[in-house]
């Protein structure tokens, strides 16, 4: 039991300095893309749909995921912090059927694609050993989650979601609406005279069919130089600076949370009321 603990408690510590610190923009960048390529799910952008959630309240839904995926890294899945973010997590699916397919490739719209912006992006090559962590981590995460069949290692991770990919994903109403409403919160973060040309190089960040199934264009040469370019002065820039923590704080205010948060405060209203209710 010790070992056990203790080799989570480094797999922790090392998924923790990699997102965080060593390919800090590489993981927020994938992970921020990966939230846009569940909209490719006909699956899973009708059951978002069905929640209204993201219709309702589309720049909170994308800040609590964000803070939940975060909060999780920084404390550890081993913490009282990352316990109740797996709950928390738990309270919020369990309610709904969603196959354990699905399942595993929205777990890999976090590990397979952060693994694939290092390789593409990144300011040096990802090893093999910190791939497996990467890997490890979201295993360990699924597993909790009584997720099951998770792929054990990238390769077969990535093969496994190349497939369910090529299988799945379509263009659909609900997706490109979905991807809309998202658009609109990511906008309004980004300077006015930035904007056009953002989501102009936007869909040279998604490979197919998922590009397709959101309804992207497909991107030209210049767009493709344009991204590969502003990757290559990011690397320059990287390697003379060194490395730059990403600086996360457990319950800091935020825009949408100005008095601060916990995670009980994260998630669709009705599921925290209801945890509220039960808890009495």
């Amino acid at each position: 039991m010790a070992n056990v603990a203790e080799r989570l408690r480094l797999l922790d510590q090392q998924y923790r300095e990699l997102a965080l610190s060593t390919f800090a923009f590489e993981t927020q960048l994938a992970h921020r893309l990966g939230y846009l390529r569940a909209f490719a799910s006909p699956r899973i952008a009708g059951l978002l749909t069905h929640t209204g959630q993201m219709q309702a309240e589309p720049r909170r839904r994308a800040t609590d995921t964000g803070l939940m995926m975060y909060a999780l890294i920084h404390a550890g899945l081993q913490s009282p912090v990352g316990r109740l973010g797996v709950a928390r997590l738990n309270e919020m699916h369990r309610r709904w059927r969603i196959t354990n397919d699905d399942y595993i490739w929205v777990l890999g719209t976090f590990a397979v694609t952060s693994i694939r912006m290092i390789m593409r992006a990144g300011w040096r090559p990802i090893t093999e050993a910190e791939k497996q962590v990467v890997i490890d981590w979201h295993a360990e995460l699924g597993t909790r989650m009584g997720i099951t069949d998770i792929p054990h290692d990238f390769a077969t991770f990535d093969a496994w979601f190349t497939a369910y990919e090529a299988r799945m994903l379509c263009r659909t109403d609900a997706g490109e609406e979905l991807l809309k409403l998202a658009c609109g919160v990511i906008g309004s973060k980004i300077p006015r005279p930035l904007r056009r040309p953002t989501f102009a190089l936007a869909p040279v960040l998604f490979e197919e069919p998922a590009r397709i199934a959101l309804g992207l264009r497909r991107p030209g040469p210049l767009a493709r130089g344009t991204v590969a370019t502003l990757f290559r002065l990011r690397t320059w820039r990287r390697r003379l600076t060194g490395p730059r923590s990403m600086g996360f704080i457990y319950g800091a205010p935020t825009t949408q949370y100005p008095k601060g948060w916990t995670l009980e405060d994260v998630g669709p209203r009705r599921v925290r009321e209801r945890t509220t209710i039960q808890g009495r």
